[in-house]
């Protein structure tokens, strides 16, 4: 695992402020935040988890606020909280977590650790939070006694060093050529990568490499939604059925819209290489797949796959659109430009 220094000052904070995009890394980020930061007596947290998404139920704020004598310790974490009405975040939920902390920073309830995640998008490095949100006290305070910690999503520059760590802790011994490939096929999703490399450890021999072309068919089942999307459009077939299980895919929790959006964009990147230049290193069924497609769509179509994809990015971010609105929209767009483009030829 790639290692990060702990911004979160010593002993037990009153609170805590996570912010990160992505689901996977936010879920590693708190077990290390979690035993790094244990109960004042020792002993570990018993961990209680609620979404904002899905409204605040009695039980959260009985355990934020009430602590027996003998009651075990309890990290009560609250995912998506960037999406809950202004009117619980200023009135509720912000008084609540200010009056955990004593004027020095210390925590004045030792048997609860409200752990407060931010899932929003990062851009230029820094973490988009809504302005509403880094106007309350509890987001202050955060910053002032050092609660906050900060684990931005993965980047393209930093993929292959990422997938490195993950395959070596999994004693997978990957070699140059076939780490260059891993990130060169998987999207900047530690999910993703992480169920990939999950199915490569099957595979790896008693020393930890990796049988011969083994990295050739990573990715294949995660860019199949997209692959299938463009090949059965381009011939008018089995649509309706392609729908159904990218529909599917997503309710079931198989792939993130934000999955599905890097993928999008990471096609988008190839398309444009392949069209443009320079090549890209591909499997050479991988590459016969994705040349037809960017011939189909021409400069003008691959163009307009980034628009499409940073939309349902913005309609979520901007809370314009749930991910599940932004998700249907931006499939409803693909078929669109897929269906316009078998109409009219290349754009």
């Amino acid at each position: 695992m790639m290692k990060r220094e702990d911004p979160v000052r010593a002993g037990s904070p009153a609170f805590l402020v996570c912010l990160c995009p992505d689901s996977r890394l936010l879920q590693n980020r708190l077990d290390h935040l979690l035993a790094a930061h244990g109960p004042g007596g020792g002993g570990a947290w018993r961990r209680f988890v609620f979404w904002g998404d899905e409204g605040l139920p009695p039980a959260f704020w009985e355990h934020m606020t009430l602590q027996g004598l003998f009651a075990q310790p309890k990290a009560v974490v609250l995912r998506r909280a960037e999406v809950l009405p202004v009117g619980v975040l200023e009135e509720q939920l912000s008084p609540v977590l200010t009056a955990a902390a004593a004027p020095d920073g210390r925590t004045r309830r030792p048997l609860v650790l409200p752990v407060i995640c931010l899932e929003c998008g990062f851009e230029k490095g820094k973490a988009k939070v809504p302005a509403h949100v880094q106007r309350l006290p509890f987001y202050t305070a955060a910053q002032n006694f050092g609660f906050m910690d900060i684990t931005p999503p993965l980047y393209e520059s930093g993929l292959a060093a990422y997938i490195k760590d993950e395959a070596a802790g999994r004693d997978i011994r990957l070699k140059a050529d076939e780490l260059s490939r891993l990130a060169a096929s998987l999207p900047p999703d530690a999910a993703l990568i992480g169920t990939e490399l999950e199915k490569l450890a099957l595979l790896r021999t008693a020393d930890g490499r990796l049988p011969e072309d083994a990295v050739n068919a990573v990715g294949t089942a995660r860019e199949l939604s997209i692959f299938e999307m463009i090949r059965i459009v381009q011939q008018h077939k089995r649509a309706p059925e392609l729908w159904k299980r990218i529909l599917e895919d997503k309710l079931s929790g198989e792939t993130s819209v934000f999955g599905f959006i890097a993928l999008l964009l990471r096609e988008a990147r190839l398309l444009w290489q392949i069209l443009m230049g320079p090549q890209p290193d591909l499997p050479p069924q991988a590459a016969a797949q994705k040349k037809l497609a960017a011939r189909s769509l021409g400069p003008g179509g691959t163009a307009q796959l980034w628009d499409i994809a940073l939309q349902a990015e913005k309609g979520i971010k901007s809370g314009e659109r749930s991910p599940e609105q932004a998700f249907e929209m931006l499939a409803a767009n693909l078929f669109m430009l897929f269906t316009h483009m078998n109409q009219r030829g290349p754009l």
